[in-house]
């Protein structure tokens, strides 16, 4: 066999092994969208008190009525990152409490871990 007669199964064997590379969590939080497993810093109750993470999130953003908003902490590599979630009106949440979050739109409701 020929090495260019092998280069569509190198091929296939390779986009096989890279599909497979970037983790979904839960089954439908993926990775390469921007989801995130991070621990719950803080619960505040409106945007307001999140005047420091405003330069992070556009204003449109963080302006849903009534919502309440999670600081998350997440590894990004070696370092420690903080982001914003908004927080499902059913969901309740404690400070150290893991969830995913989608860590570059501060709009994406956070999601709890499913501990089943």
């Amino acid at each position: 066999m020929t090495s260019l007669s092998r280069l569509p199964a190198l091929l296939l064997a390779a986009t096989m092994a890279a599909g497979g590379a970037t983790p979904v969590y839960e089954n439908s939080l993926p990775w390469a969208d921007g989801w995130r497993l991070g621990k719950v810093s803080r619960v505040e109750t409106t945007a307001d008190d999140l005047a420091f993470y405003k330069r992070r999130c556009t204003a449109d953003q963080l302006e849903v009525a009534r919502a309440s908003f999670a600081v998350v902490q997440w590894r990004e590599v070696s370092r420690l990152r903080w982001t914003i979630a908004r927080i499902p009106p059913d969901v309740t949440l404690v400070v150290g409490e893991p969830v995913y979050v989608k860590v570059w739109d501060c709009s994406t409701a956070l999601v709890k871990l499913d501990k089943s």
